[in-house]
């Protein structure tokens, strides 16, 4: 005959029932947290798009000067036609603002005198403009592949395209003929922040004549 297990005494069910409960509230927080993780996880590799409010993810932020600017949503390529770039070279190799700046011409784009930067540039293509001109500085970044779009201070509309040390040379005709059918959106890197509406607002004054981008032309041109 199987003995009956012994009585618990008050105390004993008490601490049996609270143990019971910690456990399955342990369970319950770690679930939680385990499946949170998981989202999380799957929200940064993009697979799932989180319902967030709009501008929760950037804080509110603006790009500023220095910043990598967004375009317009849902703006397609400017007209050429209605876009003046100047073209800078910022290496000591000769000739590269004169071929990039034929090649913008050869697009259809407003150019205007090529120059020196004031100082070398390590990178690629720096493509600078002022928040009035960064739909335009997108257009023309599709002619410079690795090319980076610039937020400066100039209350101008003319883009100023700064060529580097990695810079690798113009499109052929075919490459640029291709870039000219495409009409697709401009977008931005992941990185890009939106204008800020009151900065693009108060821009709508008169063009000045000076760019005011980081890529000031210097005296010399012996490295157009």
């Amino acid at each position: 005959m199987t003995p009956e297990p012994p009585r618990l005494s008050p105390r004993q069910r008490y601490l049996e029932n609270r143990q019971r409960k910690q456990n399955l509230t342990f369970s319950v927080i770690f679930s939680v947290m385990a499946v949170l993780v998981i989202i999380s996880l799957l929200s940064i590799l993009g697979l799932v798009s989180l319902p967030l409010p709009s501008g929760f993810s950037d804080g509110g932020k603006y790009a500023d000067e220095g910043d990598v600017p967004c375009p317009a949503t849902a703006t397609t390529p400017l007209d050429p036609s209605s876009v003046t770039v100047q073209v800078l070279n910022a290496t000591s190799r000769a000739g590269l603002a004169g071929d990039a700046s034929s090649m913008l011409d050869k697009a259809g784009f407003q150019t205007k005198e090529v120059g020196n930067a004031s100082s070398e540039y390590a990178g690629a293509v720096e493509i600078d403009a002022g928040p009035r001109a960064v739909d335009a500085a997108y257009t023309v970044a599709r002619y410079f592949p690795e090319s980076r779009v610039t937020l400066t201070d100039s209350t101008d509309t003319t883009v100023t395209v700064i060529l580097g040390g990695f810079y690798e040379g113009v499109l052929s005709d075919e490459e640029i003929e291709k870039v000219a059918q495409d009409v697709s959106v401009l977008s931005g890197p992941a990185t890009c922040l939106p204008l800020n509406p009151e900065t693009v607002g108060s821009e709508s004054g008169e063009q000045s004549g000076e760019s005011g981008q980081s890529g000031t032309q210097s005296g010399e041109q012996s490295g157009q």
